[in-house]
């Protein structure tokens, strides 16, 4: 008789976890409805996927080393719930009610016709910019979708720029993004430059899964480069759920030397996609679940552990969650609690804070008066 065997291969494991997760929702759109009547928020563009008929289609994911420069202009659908991203699924019409649509769309033939286009924009919003690195598996409008939620979600008033790398956006396609990840970086350096010379006084950098891996990739490029004007411009980052090694996340940071202020990262023990990832890379752990902050307490960073607001696969809690949204989006509390003062932290959070050295650990706890 053949020796049982309990456990199938990880392989076998894996794969079958992937296509699930892959069969779970259809993928983003961005269809035009100009005539909406709605107001709709501009946001810029910088790819280094490659030139197809339309940038949008799922299968631009071949590389370029050429920027391209694009704005879409997205609709606000006033009945959408918070931390949903809604489009019209094949077959639906769209719903202006609750569709992010497109309103407008440009594609600029040159680096200074985009310039000027985003000096404008940073005249009416004091020179403030946000830009939206997108992760893994993530196609052309789902990275466009996912910022024009979260500008929405959180009353973003600054530029909102995108910068989309070329991601397979297939859960198969793994090797493929990282290799992309790294090939990419040249393309977020530039798109910082132009902003930067575009008039932009604080530029907050948010990179996500594996687009966090690129923004700290680009930031240690850039201050091997002593590009220091476009380094200086950097008022802050946010890495969510990063997928990155923990040594390799310290050597980049040492690198860059002194980091952007303030530098949060986002965490969750229970976010399934790390999970994966370290079993893939074959480590422990990645910075995303990272559990211990004395492995970075050398660094002047605030990691905060949102895994008590986990939704799906929590692997993206800061904009899935409709508490957690609700919760941050209250700034001055936030902030306050965040630059270590004790007045307001009882009522806003549950108690765990801890300072180890230069980091500091903050574990997030749903309040009742806030979660309702």
């Amino acid at each position: 008789m053949l020796p049982r065997n309990p456990e199938p291969p990880l392989r076998i494991v894996l794969a079958l976890v992937l296509i699930t997760l892959a069969a779970c929702a259809p993928r983003g759109q961005l269809i035009d409805a100009p005539d909406t009547g709605l107001p709709a928020r501009s946001i810029f563009i910088g790819t280094s996927r490659a030139e197809v008929v339309d940038q949008s289609l799922p299968q631009a994911f071949d590389r370029s080393e050429t920027l391209t420069r694009l704005r879409y202009d997205i609709t606000q659908p006033p009945a959408r719930k918070p931390g949903t991203i809604t489009f019209p699924a094949p077959g639906r019409a769209p719903d202006p009610q609750t569709d992010f649509l497109v309103a407008a769309r440009d594609h600029y033939p040159s680096a200074r016709a985009f310039r000027d286009d985003l000096r404008r924009d940073l005249a009416h919003r004091h020179g403030r910019a946000i830009v939206f690195v997108h992760g893994y598996n993530t196609n052309f409008p789902e990275g466009v979708l996912r910022l024009a939620q979260l500008g929405a979600d959180f009353e973003m008033t600054e530029t909102l720029v995108h910068y989309s790398w070329p991601s397979r956006g297939s859960v198969l396609g793994y090797a493929y993004d990282r290799d992309s990840a790294l090939f990419a970086r040249d393309g977020l350096a530039e798109l910082l430059s132009e902003l930067r010379a575009a008039g932009a006084r604080e530029i907050l950098v948010v990179g996500h899964s594996m687009g966090a891996a690129l923004t700290m990739e680009t930031l240690r490029q850039l201050a091997l480069a002593r590009k220091t004007d476009t380094l200086s411009a950097l008022s802050g980052v946010v890495l969510i759920s990063p997928d990155i090694d923990v040594d390799v996340f310290r050597a980049q940071a040492h690198t860059v030397g002194r980091l952007p202020q303030p530098f949060f990262i986002f965490t969750s023990q229970k976010d399934r996609a790390l999970g994966l990832s370290a079993r893939i890379s074959g480590d422990t752990n990645r910075l995303g679940n990272l559990t211990d902050v004395k492995q970075v307490a050398d660094l002047k960073v605030t990691m905060i552990d949102v895994g008590a607001f986990d939704v799906n696969a929590g692997h993206f809690n800061v904009g899935d969650s409709p508490a957690l949204i609700k919760m941050l989006s209250q700034i001055r509390r936030v902030a306050t609690v965040l630059e270590g003062e004790q007045a307001g932290r009882s009522d806003l959070f549950s108690g765990v804070v801890l300072s180890v050295q230069s980091a500091t650990q903050i574990i997030l706890t749903p309040v009742e008066a806030l979660a309702n």
